[in-house]
């Protein structure tokens, strides 16, 4: 019998209820460049229906305007002349429908015009620099064009190729392939006669899922988070979701005030849901309470599940999907807490809201789950208290979001090789959180009601309009005692999403041809294939360390170097271990066992080692690699372990 310090006890006749199918999953939001751009979403032009703003600049003095004024952002003049060629932005002609928000960043109703004012040898039009990640692949250019019947000049890279405008708005589509293989790529549209509006462009691979890359939603389906929030986040409370259906071509594009940035609303409701039934995640929505109303989202729900026998199932039916989606549970707004929150209020206010929203939604859906807006703790006001004491209409959970450190909005940020201690330690403050929440609940309300703990993650770099952070075996850990923590509290937390999917905060990494999965990943991919069944409970006793003060987090002074938890399924037990310990492999003692199936590992040969774009595999899962007898296992330093026991 190996005696240790470190000991993990449970017993498979002592459970605390069944692992909620919904604890390992992620938001997917339209923030930074988790969609377009850089992100999921295979299109590769950037703001192709030509929304927004002009280029403005006094650069240029008296002397005359700047070259480019009139070409709306980030598009760019080719051959651009004051003597010679005119650009505007038309919101005279436009070919988008839907009730355009008036703002001041332009304008979602608009198209690029292009003006011939004196003839000369050169063509002059607009361009944009482009990166083709699939150069070896077929794709297909497409152009809306409105013109008085001159040639259209079009180059992408070496491609060149002609097309004749007509008096009326038309479409041109041509599939091409690159048989240059560089990747940086100019795009130009260019005339040199009369004038010229262009509403839509698009340059995307044929072979996508539903739009989406295949090469990163493979990597997804690696995981299969057990389910994807969308669209936000903040992103949702500014969302009327009847802009996101339908033609792409003819989808309104508007103004996020959320996060700052143009949105093309080509990823709409159809695109989400049919990538989720290819990844196998469960679609979860969230309702537009912020400046929405309970028609709009009962109206959404019903273009969803509805039969084509209503009116809003019949419009989905006509956008190509008969079958009704499967959809499950739903959010009821975001964070409306928040002053950063569009449309927030006070928490009464809000109940009386989720009230209206409930009460509409179950008139055409009448089998959803519903999740309230929650908030750590008592904080903001005693949010929680005033919102379970005023809700009268069905709630299932709670939701609950929390991020851990907090120095984004500090002038300097700690590098990530620099934080090990607090960060490992960051999972000590979750545990009080939850804890402190858990008996808030509880004490205001006696229905069943458990916790989504929907987002979640460590906050320390990541800034707009990006918000990337390098994630690296620290975070990884860090996630590990979450999970661990909300898995040993499984009666009360049946939900854990982390922020974010893609890029923003991400579990995935893209960079142009490159995609990288987090070491996060690896541990969320772990949890999720082989944590299920019965919620053991589980102790651990552990030597503890201190952490010092970082960001928000205090200082902590009792934080175990080891942390567990374990669910049995079918004569199998599925235990999850994190050592903190930066140096020290630890023996821990375990009950004994029949057999060891199968182990994996997560570490690296750094506590702070990460995956990156130039080593896109430096941390991997690896199998079978720890020492084992039959009442004790050894754990590396700074790693994450999960372990298969036959009993």
């Amino acid at each position: 019998m190996i005696k240790s310090k470190n000991k993990i006890l449970f017993n498979i006749d002592e459970g605390i209820g069944k692992l909620s199918p919904h604890m390992f999953g992620a938001n997917l939001e339209h923030i930074g460049e988790a969609i377009y751009k850089n992100g999921v979403w295979a299109e590769v032009i950037e703001n192709r229906k030509f929304c927004g703003a002009d280029k403005f600049t006094w650069e240029t003095g008296v002397a005359h305007d700047h070259l480019d004024f009139g070409i709306i952002k980030p598009w760019q003049g080719f051959n651009p002349s004051a003597k010679h060629v005119m650009y505007a932005h038309s919101n005279s002609e436009f070919v988008v429908k839907g009730e355009e928000q008036i703002n001041r960043f332009g304008s979602g109703k608009q198209s690029q015009q292009i003006t011939i004012r004196e003839k000369s040898e050169k063509n002059r039009g607009i361009k944009q620099p482009i990166n083709v990640n699939f150069v070896d692949e077929a794709h297909q250019f497409s152009i809306m064009l409105k013109g008085t019947g001159q040639k259209v000049y079009i180059q992408i890279g070496e491609l060149n190729f002609v097309i004749k405008s007509r008096s009326k708005w038309f479409e041109f589509k041509k599939n091409i392939k690159f048989n240059d293989l560089k990747t940086k790529k100019t795009l130009s549209i260019s005339i040199n006669s009369d004038e010229l509006f262009i509403a839509n462009c698009s340059l995307k691979p044929k072979n996508t899922n539903f739009g989406f890359r295949k090469d990163i939603t493979k990597l997804i389906k690696e995981w299969v988070p057990s389910y994807l929030r969308w669209p936000g986040g903040n992103y949702l409370s500014g969302y009327n979701w009847i802009n996101g259906i339908g033609d792409k071509n003819y989808r309104l594009p508007f103004y996020d005030y959320a996060w700052y940035e143009w949105e093309n609303n080509d990823v709409g409701t159809d695109e989400f849901m049919q990538w989720c039934e290819y990844i196998g995640s469960e679609p979860m929505i969230t309702m537009n309470t912020g400046n929405g109303t309970p028609e709009e989202a009962a109206s959404w729900i019903e273009y969803i599940t509805g039969s084509t026998k209503t009116k809003y199932g019949k419009l989905r039916a006509k956008n190509g999907r008969v079958k009704p989606y499967d959809l499950k549970t739903i959010f009821i707004g975001n964070e409306m807490f928040g002053g950063w929150q569009i449309g927030h209020t006070d928490a009464k206010t809000y109940a009386l809201k989720y009230n209206k929203f409930v009460r509409a939604i179950k008139k055409v859906n009448p089998n959803l789950r519903y999740i309230a807006v929650g908030a750590c703790a008592d904080h903001f006001g005693h949010w929680n208290e005033i919102v379970l004491k005023n809700i009268r209409e069905r709630v299932d959970e709670l939701s609950v979001h929390y991020y851990s450190i907090r120095t984004e909005k500090d002038k300097t940020h700690p590098h990530y090789t620099s934080r090990y201690i607090p960060t490992v330690a960051a999972s000590t403050e979750v545990e009080v959180m939850l804890d402190k929440t858990i008996a808030e609940i509880k004490k205001y309300t006696k229905k069943n009601i458990t916790i989504a703990f929907d987002e979640w993650n460590t906050y320390v770099e990541a800034e707009h309009p990006n918000y990337i952070e390098n994630y690296n075996i620290s975070d990884a850990l860090y996630a590990g005692s979450l999970l661990n923590a909300c898995i040993n509290r499984g009666d009360m937390i049946t939900n854990t999403g982390v922020y974010h999917l893609i890029n923003v905060m991400g579990n995935y990494r893209i960079d142009g041809q490159k995609i990288w999965k987090t070491p996060t990943t690896l541990v969320l991919e772990l949890f999720t294939k082989y944590h299920k069944g019965e919620i053991l409970k589980t102790s651990v006793s552990s030597p503890t360390f201190s952490s010092p003060a970082l960001g928000k987090q205090p200082v902590y002074k009792n934080n175990k170097l080891i942390d567990a938890s374990a669910t049995h399924d079918q004569n199998q037990v599925c235990l999850s271990i994190v050592n903190k310990s930066e140096k020290e492999s630890l023996i821990v003692s375990i009950p004994q066992h029949k057999k060891i199936i199968a182990n994996y590992l997560v570490n690296g040969s750094s506590p702070t080692d990460l995956n990156d774009k130039k080593n896109l595999n430096k941390i991997t899962i690896k199998k079978n690699q720890l020492e084992y007898g039959e009442d004790f296992v050894e754990i590396p330093p700074h790693s994450f372990s999960l372990i298969l026991m036959k009993v």
